[in-house]
């Protein structure tokens, strides 16, 4: 896990000044990869690396890695867990390797498959070969975007990075806020990847590659999930198909030179995950998180269950109403009203001593229940009403709160089926109390939009695509990243294979729920290793800022408010903020705390990324 920064240029050639910026790059994402940092040049490309050694500690391993006998040199970011078997391959066909990394395995296979090595490659990456013979580019990202990259493409060239500051120092440009990307952002937590939240700036989509020959650019899509469910077979078998398949993919997932720990929350998933784990590694360690609220603290469970399985467990206490973690985090990044974020930090940050990497169950609710979605499809989505979105629509125009109760999933889904399901946002009802002009966006209902034509064989799957277009990548893969990768450590997710994925999308629903209980493929796998159905509501790493913004965070939020910086760079209505900041701290009400969390982070992310500002919070959360 790394960071990578460079520049190529179809216009003129790579200047001193630019050098110069790409090692301020390199130094804004260090966190990245502080056991090694340098770049390589020629006249018309600069890549620029960050490691953090994971697999071949030794400095041969490190990047830019060359081969020069293959005239090929690449910066990578991320893990490619099957690259022991595909080195087996290449060495069967006579290629001589010179290190123990997958980096050069990467390498090797690129010069062997050419672009087709995307469609071999079991991981998570970001990576940019530089062919010094036919002087050629080829940019790959991973399938569901594990690994972030950023670029700024103009005429004369294109620059990236892993990391939004550090493209902000490579770029000698001014940036622009992107106002959509701000109500975007308002509406649902997080930045829908086909934006950011500056206008010159892009995100490299999942799942393709960009190939540059000859200053002309080929961009193509090398995986599609699958969207028809080809698979309807007993559910006993799939599950001992699922079981089988994660247990391979953490046995290569544990890999590394480094120590290895997992994640452990009271959850189906992480458990699973943990329980795998312990049996190709014994003495593995399990760490949960303990915040001594009782409505997020898992400590209880999560110890049952590890001692259940007889595996050594470090609890670590974290204090999630620390905002200055949230400060320190908006620094490197894009804004992301994630609050999960603040308590991932802290716990990748205690550990960091004596692990580098950690195995998480992220993405198994995305990849095997979709939050029991499918299910509220069936039970009422199929007997939608005609006209009942625009009912909903109008109603959702009117923001009296005791209204908020008739639009409850079950109700709109009654009403139009998953285009009504998908109409409300956080600003539904409230768009004119936060913005003094515009409109929403609400880009998360027109992708489904344009999905559900392709799932009409299977329409109740539809939002396991929307998950993996919407919030996967925009919110809990970007937060993960962030938080982890500035404590300096890899967080792998089995649950993200491909393999997996494809095994889950292309298997009915009758098949994973076949009595219509959420996850009940990875339910029953728990069961396996427990001994015992698993209990209780899914928690994650959740905090509760509304009782938060109810108290000291509210004082902040109120205090940048007044300075109505906010107001003339997101067009922020200040009155109406903080008109639902006083009614949220006479009645709690969850849609506004989610409202005023996000304008916090806003806020905070304005003064110490845009404007580079430095600011110190320190508040104390008692009401």
């Amino acid at each position: 896990m790394c960071g990578i920064a460079g520049i190529i240029k179809f216009q003129g050639e790579i200047s001193d000044e630019e050098l110069t910026r790409l090692d301020e790059a390199l130094e804004a994402q260090n966190h990245r990869g502080p056991d090694a940092s340098s770049s390589w040049n020629c006249p018309k490309i600069a890549l620029g690396h960050n490691r953090l050694s994971i697999i071949d500690l030794s400095s041969s391993a490190n990047q830019p890695f060359s081969r020069e006998d293959l005239g090929l040199t690449v910066v990578f970011n991320g893990e490619i867990y099957n690259y022991q078997e595909l080195r087996d391959t290449l060495q069967g066909v006579g290629f001589q390797f010179f290190t123990t990394s997958d980096t050069e395995v990467l390498l090797v296979a690129y010069h062997h498959f050419g672009k087709r090595v995307l469609e071999k490659l079991v991981g998570m990456f970001a990576f940019v070969i530089y062919d010094r013979q036919l002087q050629t580019v080829f940019v790959g990202r991973d399938r569901f975007g594990e690994k972030p990259l950023f670029f700024i493409q103009s005429d004369q060239e294109i620059i990236f990075a892993s990391e939004l500051l550090a493209l902000k120092k490579l770029y000698a440009g001014d940036l622009n806020i992107n106002q959509n990307a701000v109500v975007d952002l308002m509406e649902n937590m997080y930045i829908n990847l086909h934006h950011t939240i500056y206008k010159e700036v892009s995100v490299f989509p999942p799942a393709h590659y960009l190939f540059i020959r000859d200053n002309v650019l080929e961009w193509e899509k090398y995986y599609h999930y699958p969207l028809v469910a080809t698979k309807n077979q007993e559910f006993g078998s799939l599950k001992s198909q699922v079981k089988s398949l994660l247990t391979e993919i953490v046995a290569n997932e544990l890999h590394a030179d480094v120590p290895v720990a997992t994640f452990l929350s009271s959850g189906i998933d992480s458990s699973v995950i943990t329980a795998i784990a312990k049996e190709h590694k014994p003495d593995i360690l399990a760490i949960t998180m303990s915040t001594g609220d009782p409505k997020s603290d898992e400590t209880d469970p999560a110890r049952n269950f590890a001692k259940k399985l007889n595996i050594q467990q470090e609890i670590v206490s974290v204090e999630p109403s620390s905002l200055h973690v949230l400060v320190k985090l908006l620094k490197n990044i894009q804004p992301l009203a994630d609050a999960s974020l603040i308590p991932t930090h802290l716990v990748t940050e205690a550990v960091n001593s004596h692990t580098k990497v950690m195995l998480s169950g992220d993405a198994g609710d995305e990849v095997f229940g979709s939050y029991n979605k499918p299910n509220l499809y069936k039970e009422f989505g199929n007997r939608s009403i005609p006209g009942g979105s625009t009912f909903i629509s109008s109603f959702m125009k009117i923001s009296e709160s005791s209204w908020e109760k008739y639009l409850s999933d079950k109700n709109r889904f009654k009403l139009s089926s998953w285009e009504g399901f998908y109409l409300k946002t956080n600003l539904s009802g409230n768009y004119w109390k936060v913005f003094r002009s515009g409109k929403p966006i609400n880009q998360v209902s027109k992708i489904a939009a344009q999905l559900l034509p392709k799932y009409s064989g299977n329409p109740e799957k539809l939002s396991f695509g929307v998950d993996i277009e919407t919030r996967l990548p925009g919110d809990f893969l970007q937060k993960v990243d962030a938080a982890s990768m500035r404590s300096s450590l890899e967080v792998r997710a089995p649950f993200l294979d491909h393999r997996l994925v494809d095994l889950s999308l292309s298997s009915s629903t009758e098949s994973l729920m076949p009595t219509q209980i959420d996850k009940e493929v990875t339910r029953a796998i728990y069961k396996d290793f427990a001994g015992y159905e698993h209990v209780g509501s899914k928690k994650g790493f959740s905090i509760p800022y509304l009782d938060y913004l109810r108290g000291a965070w509210g004082d902040v939020l109120e205090k940048f408010l007044k300075e109505k910086l906010s107001a003339q760079y997101f067009d922020f209505n200040t009155d109406g903020l903080l008109k639902m900041l006083r009614e949220l701290r006479e009645v709690p009400r969850q849609s506004y705390a989610r409202i005023l969390f996000s304008a916090l982070v806003m806020e905070i992310w304005l003064r110490v990324f845009h404007l580079d500002q430095n600011i110190h919070i320190s508040v104390s959360t008692k009401k």
